[in-house]
């Protein structure tokens, strides 16, 4: 016997323009500042390589082969290009909608298991989170993981409402076949422990028979299978390769290489940064968590369960990862949507399913903004001394970012008091808005450090379209890639002759594109990947670096950004070629010099 389902909430006009405006928060800036390096030179450099050689299943970065990841965000970057040209703007707008996707389901979940303001509270608070708002803007998988799972979860708990409704069942297989597409089949983890918990919570039998499960396995099997086996097909030890180094390895640690480890942190660490993450709802975590256990006891049984499944969404990411030394800092992104959830939940716990805040709980609330209105300037005008991250690029913008989402907060506490609702929503989501704004301004102030684009755009204006383009390489391949796109975006020559000079690969077709040859002996902190199949065409050693920077074509030669000034085994002139001359162009860490044929007449 299935649980009891609940009444549908009715819509209201304040829904769609809440909801709207709080997707509209992820899309502020969204083009405003080049691909940060090495992640988001990854993924947008994978996404237009498979445009510039029509080929959408084997995933190329300069030029090669780049096996580590499933396809999905790929693809979805690839067609947005195609929409909107090759661009920030277009490489990010997939992560955006994924992010408004999640906002739309904490909405939708938030007004089925508690009221139509839970949905409104609950998207506000998603959109306005420290980590869904920057991860919205960087190019990483985990976000639209999150919207992934926290689907398959809600399909999960609609199955347990009403398990003869073919459309979550629907939902949920092909969700799973999503999530396997987007980060490979360890990632069912997640979803596999709810469902056993269901299960022994609810009757197996119930459970199962509502996610049936013989129609099911074949729909995600064909949706994820001519993918698995095509891939493996056109790059003979693709699975040997990504399940062993990309998963067990790097679990373990031992992945090859360790490009990983300037976003590795400690056990306490992974914990702090997940509440930096959920800033700043989780200032108010510990009233969450007891109203959640207080409402479990509490609850009807439907209501139980989607309390149930929102709790171990919630702490999955975060217990799961905790024992590896191998976790990064945005694993625990998928924990958001739920906890944000949760959170909306205790915060409008004072409502019945028709009802209006009582005075009290809304009493509560205000008092909780003014209060975090207060904390979060304390917090950013000293916390970055006391924890010694002082970066003199935000100085002039740490003040701005308080100060907006402050008094923002301070006046939506005060019209809550004031029994303005509505007014102190926007209130707050406009002091929200401002204050991310101001992050942009961060982005765009950072860019130097993380991009590659200015140098290039600066050398290019000098350089001859011959010019050959190395890089000494750094923790991840993403650098170079995104020096391939800012080398020439749309990508494309038609060569006049059968052979390709230096420097330029086919794409598709009768058309070539331009790569950057990365050294391979560059030390050990510059391995790059051995994925299976032949030498990628990038590699070149010190001693072909050395033949080139002697020939008549114009060299340059670019230093690692991601270079530890305090390694002293690893100084600035380890890998130059003989005979570097003075650097022709210094832009925050990068050092780009030339050979005779490639030196113009300019100031470092």
């Amino acid at each position: 016997m299935a649980l009891n389902r609940l009444e549908p909430v009715r819509l209201s006009w304040l829904d769609p323009l809440i909801l709207l405006g709080a997707i509209a928060l992820l899309f502020l800036g969204l083009g405003d500042y080049p691909l940060y390096e090495p992640h988001e030179g990854h993924f947008a450099g994978v996404a237009r390589e498979m445009l510039l050689r029509g080929d959408w299943l084997t995933p190329y970065l300069n030029g090669a082969p780049y096996l580590n990841k499933p396809p999905l965000l790929y693809w979805a970057i690839a067609v947005s290009y195609k929409v909107f040209g090759i661009n920030e703007f277009a490489a990010r707008l997939p992560l955006a909608l994924g992010g408004g996707w999640g906002v739309f389901m904490v909405w939708q979940w938030g007004r089925e298991l508690g009221s139509a303001v839970t949905g409104r509270v609950a998207a506000l608070m998603l959109a306005s989170a420290c980590g869904w708002f920057i991860f919205t803007h960087q190019l990483l998988i985990d976000l639209l993981l999150s919207s992934l799972l926290l689907t398959a979860y809600y399909c999960l708990w609609k199955i347990t409402l009403v398990p003869r409704n073919w459309l979550y069942r629907l939902g949920f297989w092909l969700l799973l076949g999503l999530i396997i597409l987007a980060k490979g089949p360890f990632m069912l983890v997640f979803p596999a422990i709810a469902l056993l918990v269901l299960s022994v919570i609810y009757s197996p039998g119930r459970i199962w028979q509502g996610l049936a499960p013989g129609f099911g396995i074949p729909l995600l099997l064909l949706l994820v299978l001519p993918w698995a086996i095509a891939i493996e097909r056109a790059n003979p030890g693709f699975w040997q390769y990504f399940i062993a180094n990309e998963n067990l390895e790097r679990l373990a640690d031992r992945r090859y290489p360790p490009d990983y480890a300037v976003s590795q942190i400690s056990a306490l660490g992974y914990i702090g940064i997940t509440l930096v993450w959920a800033l700043p709802w989780s200032l108010v975590l510990p009233q969450t968590l007891v109203h959640t256990w207080a409402s479990l006891q509490q609850s009807r049984q439907e209501q139980a369960s989607g309390l149930i499944l929102l709790a171990i969404a919630a702490l999955l990411p975060v217990v799961l990862f905790l024992p590896f030394s191998s976790r990064l800092i945005y694993y625990s992104l998928p924990s958001l949507p739920p906890l944000m959830l949760l959170t909306a939940l205790w915060w409008t716990g004072g409502q019945a399913r028709r009802g209006v805040a009582t005075a009290g709980g809304r009493t509560l609330a205000a008092v909780t903004l003014i209060a975090v209105a207060v904390v979060v300037v304390l917090a950013l005008w000293q916390l970055p001394t006391a924890l010694n991250l002082e970066f003199p690029q935000l100085e002039s913008l740490k003040m701005p970012i308080a100060l907006s989402f402050s008094i923002g907060a301070a006046l939506a506490g005060g019209l809550l008091l004031r029994q303005q609702p509505l007014a102190s929503w926007l209130t707050l989501l406009l002091g929200m808005a401002i204050a991310y704004y101001f992050i942009i301004q961060g982005f765009v102030a950072f860019a130097e450090m993380r991009s590659s684009q200015s140098l290039i755009t600066q050398a290019e204006a000098e350089l001859p379209e011959s010019t050959i383009w190395v890089f000494e390489g750094s923790r991840e391949l993403g650098a170079a890639g995104a020096m391939s796109f800012y080398l020439n975006p749309e990508g494309e020559r038609f060569p006049q002759f059968p052979t390709l000079d230096p420097g330029w690969v086919w794409g598709q077709g009768d058309r070539a594109y331009r790569i950057v040859y990365v050294l391979t002996d560059a030390g050990e902190s510059r391995k790059l990947p051995a994925f299976p199949g032949p030498t990628p065409p990038y590699h070149l050693s010190a001693e072909e670096l050395q033949r080139f920077w002697e020939s008549n074509f114009p060299v340059v030669f670019v230093t690692d950004f991601l270079r530890d000034d305090n390694d002293a085994e690893d100084p600035l002139t380890r890998n130059l070629p003989n005979n570097p001359g003075e650097p022709l162009l210094v832009i925050g860490s990068r050092h780009l010099y030339g050979n005779p044929a490639a030196r113009w007449n300019s100031n470092p």
